[in-house]
Parts: structure tokens; C-alpha cells; sequence
């Protein structure tokens, strides 16, 4: 996307303000390292369990532009003069609540969801937008392909099967959409039973590329 990419008055920079990380897992947190050539401290939101697992990307950071770690909490705090955010903690991560000011239209960015606490099923049924954990279509969809791998509840991740699609085709956001999908996950493809399930129920699959308005 063009306007995530560096300004052309310096060599190092982005213009990405800030990242907010939803726990440590590897896969969540090692794009951090792919901005480390620019000149002022990264900006990183994320609890303080996150920011312990992490010191080993906190320290390789330290010889490049280094990371400001901000504290999150359970309050909108704003981002920018036109955005602000709000933590909602989970077992084992943290789901983002974002609001535009503006407008006043809140998105919803839960992609670790290991259980439905009560706070997350209010923020799902009060966001015009919701990006949700789509990790695994059941629990035991990985030991299908390699035997001994864990379930998916045991990897922090909701079943879409029998926990979130539910949820989430009750929900009256105006766009809700599953993201974070393994490749194990059989609503990547088209044509399958549980694609249509999900299109369905009115939720969208992520792809690369996309954009989102609200």
C-alpha cells in the first residue's frame, strides 16, 4: 500500500504511528523486526506479560531504532488526534477495540481468542467492524495432518465449527470477516461445505490486499 510505505525526505522511516500487539506469539510479533531502519523508537502497545516474552526482540532492536513500549488498558486512550483504542483482555492475549472519533464507529480485532469472555461478546455485538480469529474450523483439525499436534483450543484458538460462527452470524456488524486462517483450514477454499457455512452466516474470509473502510 502506497501510503504505509517510508517518505521520500529520508532513507529511514515509516509512517506507521504504532503497532498494537495482541500477545507474543512468534508469528505475531516478528514483523517488528522488518522495521527496524528507522530513526526513531517504534512505538509498541502491548501488556506487560507480552513485553517479557518479547525482550529478546527488545533487545535486538536496542542496536537499531529500539521500541517506546506503551501500556494499554481497559479505557479508549487515544492513538492519533482521530483514533482511539481500547484493550480487551483475554486468557493468553488481548483483543483491540478501535473507535474513529469522528464518526464514532468502532472496529474489533480479536485474532487470538481462546474463549468468549463476556466483555469480547459485547464488543462483538457493538462493532460495525469485527476481524476475527478464523485460525482452525475444528478442534482437532490439525491432528488430522500431523499426528500428536494439539488442538486448537489448546493453542489459544476458538474452533469457527462450534464456537465462534455462532457468535459471530448474530452479530449486526456490518462487516465481519475471519482472519489469522491456517492453511489446515478448509474455509480457504472454495466450493467446500464450510465455506458456504460461513458465507452463509454473512462473514467474510480475509485475502492479501484487503482494504477496509468504516
Amino acid at each position: 500500500m502506497p501510503r504505509l510505505q517510508p517518505h521520500r525526505d529520508s532513507l529511514r522511516n515509516t509512517p506507521i504511528a504504532g503497532v498494537l500487539l495482541t500477545n507474543a506469539d512468534i508469528d505475531h510479533a516478528l514483523g517488528l523486526l522488518h522495521l527496524r531502519q528507522q530513526e526513531i523508537p517504534l512505538v509498541v502497545y502491548a501488556t506487560d506479560e507480552t513485553r517479557t516474552a518479547l525482550a529478546w526482540i527488545d533487545r535486538v532492536l536496542s542496536r537499531f531504532c529500539g521500541i517506546e513500549w506503551r501500556k494499554i488498558n481497559a479505557d479508549f486512550q487515544p492513538l492519533s488526534s482521530s483514533l482511539a483504542f481500547r484493550a480487551i483482555e483475554l486468557p493468553k492475549s488481548v483483543a483491540f477495540q478501535c473507535r474513529d472519533n469522528p464518526s464514532g464507529a468502532t472496529a474489533l480485532f480479536a485474532l487470538s481468542v481462546g474463549e468468549l469472555a463476556d466483555e469480547l461478546r459485547n464488543a462483538v455485538h457493538t462493532s460495525e467492524l469485527i476481524l476475527f480469529d478464523g485460525t482452525f474450523w475444528s478442534d482437532g483439525e490439525l491432528g488430522t495432518v500431523r499426528l500428536g499436534a494439539r488442538a486448537a483450543r489448546e493453542m489459544n484458538h476458538l474452533p469457527i465449527s462450534d464456537g465462534s460462527l455462532d457468535l459471530l452470524r448474530q452479530s449486526p456488524a456490518r462487516r465481519k470477516i475471519y482472519s489469522h486462517i491456517n492453511n489446515t483450514n478448509p474455509i480457504l477454499m472454495p466450493g467446500t461445505r464450510e465455506r458456504a457455512r460461513v458465507e452463509q452466516a454473512g462473514i467474510e474470509i480475509a485475502s492479501d490486499g484487503l482494504e477496509i473502510v468504516i
